[in-house]
């Protein structure tokens, strides 16, 4: 049995999400799979209306009026977004991969909407504060991909919603750095080239920009421009999840009929809702140990605080002792959480978007994990009482199924043949995506697609202790021996 094989066996086992796909679709075309993702046909318990409006004044605060005009015609045919993205710079292979399907499945709009989070921070797995480098140190494939930061290291732990913009020294210091490590062969020169031009390009265009999230709009479109040889499939409309949110909950919580209302005043359902997903994943644990309840907190230092409520406070401590505290009011949290001293956690923005409003929200191996149980936990908490039922059943029939976890249809081919990820920075560094690859994107088979993203996150679905030695260049290299004429192989010079 080769590698490959192990591991789709591997994460199988380990993924009841990659367990249905394999079953239903290993062989079909990933076209197949992208037909599956349609909105949901069942009538939300709240209007989307109030929805569009926040989307559409997020839009023009960041692309224009033009373009948000453009969104909301897209959105009100079509309420259906991408949700396990970070917001951010974005060179994450995965992530990117990702929203190009997305921008290809049947009958998909002009503009693809990416809901991402901005309440991570900047060193998180995507990596925001910098780029991502598909390429191996020394020639070594295990420890794919490299970084390159470009804000400061002593922001690492700002999330991204509160990071500084990042300056002209910055991007010089990360060009500086990227050519030492070609001098100490960390980078190939193809590398060191593709990220030059991308710091030297899409950074240095953002430069003038007032805000961090400005820049990194910026940025990810030049990002995505330049994935393409033509015009992009789509346009890339990339937005912060959480203000989102926060201008919902503005009338939520103020709304007695709202879900969110329910769920945080009704005493004996918001009791109900906290013992329900007490140590549930993406939520929240009592105790204060792990998550948040409902909110994240926000630092001076622009770090991200876990709350919890004691009795009618949401309070929490710093990362310098310092105490945050709101009354569990309306009153109190509404101006917070429009200041931005208070964040919607998951469960809260999920609950918001999703299961009040339908809005079909599209995840990774992780939310099709998660989702479902956020809306069995509010569908048990509403059970406590019959006045409850109405939206309890609308709840109930939100998807949480919705799904594009770890495909990609396009790898880079290194000199020794090996297939690896390829991230925006590597795409748009070997030419771009010609029209026929972009044709072919989605005939790539759903297991060769899983197969070509295992290299960068098998390890994230199967413990590192059932995976041999040197796995990550086994299946690179098997991947590369592989030669059906369907993935999309870069082949830099």
């Amino acid at each position: 049995m080769t590698l490959r094989a192990h591991a789709l066996d591997l994460a199988a086992r380990h993924s009841p999400l990659v367990r249905d796909t394999l079953r239903r679709l290993a062989d079909a075309p990933l076209a197949d799979l992208l037909a599956e993702l349609r909105p949901g046909r069942s009538e939300p318990w709240q209007s989307r209306d109030d929805l569009y409006a926040a989307v559409a004044d997020q839009t023009t605060a960041l692309y224009g009026p033009a373009v948000a005009a453009d969104v909301l015609a897209d959105l009100r045919e079509q309420p259906i977004v991408p949700t396990s993205n970070h917001f951010g710079v974005d060179t994450f292979a995965d992530s990117v991969q990702g929203t190009l399907l997305f921008a290809l499945r049947p009958g998909a709009p002009r503009n693809v909407v990416v809901l991402g989070f901005g309440s991570v921070s900047l060193n998180n797995l995507t990596y925001p504060m910098g780029l991502r480098l598909y390429d191996p140190r020394h020639g070594e494939l295990g420890g794919l991909p490299q970084r390159l930061p470009v804000q400061p290291n002593r922001d690492k732990h700002r999330t991204v919603l509160a990071a500084r913009p990042y300056d002209a020294g910055m991007v010089e210091r990360a060009r500086g750095r990227l050519v030492r490590m070609r001098q100490e062969g960390e980078v190939s020169e193809f590398c060191a080239r593709s990220a030059d031009d991308v710091l030297h390009r899409a950074y240095g265009s953002a430069l003038a920009l007032p805000s961090h999230a400005l820049q990194a709009t910026r940025v990810n479109t030049a990002l995505w421009e330049g994935m393409f040889q033509a015009e992009p499939p789509a346009r890339l409309v990339q937005l912060a999840i959480e203000p989102i949110c926060a201008a919902l909950l503005s009338k939520d919580l103020c709304d007695p009929g709202s879900l969110i209302h329910q769920l945080f005043f009704v005493p004996q359902v918001r009791d109900a809702l906290l013992e329900a997903l007490d140590g549930a994943r993406a939520c929240w644990r009592r105790d204060g140990s792990r998550g948040t309840v409902f909110c994240w907190g926000l630092s001076a230092a622009g770090r991200r605080v876990p709350l919890v409520l004691d009795g009618e406070l949401l309070t929490g401590v710093d990362e310098r002792g310092h105490r945050l505290e709101w009354k569990f009011s309306q009153h109190e949290l509404v101006p917070a959480l429009l200041d931005q001293r208070l964040v919607p956690s998951l469960f809260t923005c999920f609950a918001t978007l999703a299961f009040a409003r339908g809005l079909s929200c599209v995840g990774g191996y992780y939310q099709a994990m998660y989702l479902p149980v956020i809306r069995q936990g509010i569908v048990d908490a509403l059970g406590v009482g019959a006045e409850f039922s109405p939206m309890a059943e609308r709840v109930a029939q939100v998807p949480t199924g919705l799904h594009l976890a770890g495909l990609q249809s396009v790898g880079r081919v290194l000199p020794g043949g090996a297939l690896i990820p390829a991230g925006p920075v590597e795409i748009a560094g070997a030419g771009g995506l010609s029209p026929a690859d972009v044709d072919a994107l989605t005939r790539v088979p759903v297991r060769e697609a899983h197969l070509v993203a295992f290299p960068e996150l098998l390890d994230h679905l199967v413990p590192p202790g059932e995976l041999p030695p040197g796995w990550a260049a086994t299946i690179a290299a098997e991947n590369g021996g592989r030669h059906d004429g369907r993935v999309i192989r870069l082949e830099p010079r």
